[in-house]
């Protein structure tokens, strides 16, 4: 009877030493993401910031028709620089598609390369050529050095948030960025020091 009580015993103060460590690490786990900065799609150094508009002016399509940015999109649209040699673009290119359907979203793609290049890639992608702005131009205005590079615009054509996106949690940082109104993980991060501990 004795051996039981005893056995009981240990097993229970084990239970509560089980049970104390795991509230700890829980609390730890709590601390860590409370310090952890939230990771978003990289923006560069240079081009438009959040909050400036998007050009005004007309791009040529793959079609041949103009569309222009800053109209037609009243729910916002996202704006995607691919190219046939990025082997991300390729990859992002669906999950994108997912992505602004999800959020219903306007999503047009561009690039810069000859026509029959891009008319080639937005077969192989099935991508709309209408769809497909193909002007250089564009990406000189935005100043898009890298790819896949995304920029989520309002119904006016105002850049919400931009950056390199390479996978889906890329692009919904783009819409956090929207609905917290911290623009960047920086301006995120600068607000986290200025709040009181």
């Amino acid at each position: 009877m004795e051996i039981l009580v005893v056995s009981s015993s240990i097993c229970t103060l084990v239970l509560l030493m089980a049970g104390w460590t795991l509230g700890q690490l829980l609390r730890q786990v709590r601390q860590m993401f409370r310090e952890i900065p939230p990771v978003g799609a990289l923006i560069g150094a240079a081009g438009p910031r959040p909050g400036d508009r998007c050009p005004d002016q007309a791009f040529h399509t793959l079609t041949g028709h103009d569309v222009v940015l800053t109209q037609g999109a009243p729910t916002g649209r996202l704006l995607m620089f691919v190219a046939s040699t990025c082997p991300i673009s390729r990859k992002m290119i669906p999950i994108a598609r997912m992505f602004c359907q999800r959020e219903k979203l306007d999503l047009v793609f561009a690039g810069d390369d000859t026509p029959q290049m891009q008319q080639a890639f937005a077969s192989s992608q099935h991508i709309d050529p209408a769809r497909f702005i193909n002007d250089p131009d564009l990406g000189r205005i935005l100043e898009v050095d890298k790819l896949p590079s995304a920029f989520l615009l309002d119904g006016q054509g105002h850049i919400l948030a931009r950056g390199l996106v390479n996978n889906r949690e890329h692009l919904e940082s783009l819409l956090n960025a929207q609905e917290t109104g911290f623009r960047t993980a920086q301006d995120y991060l600068a607000a986290r020091k200025a709040q009181p501990a």
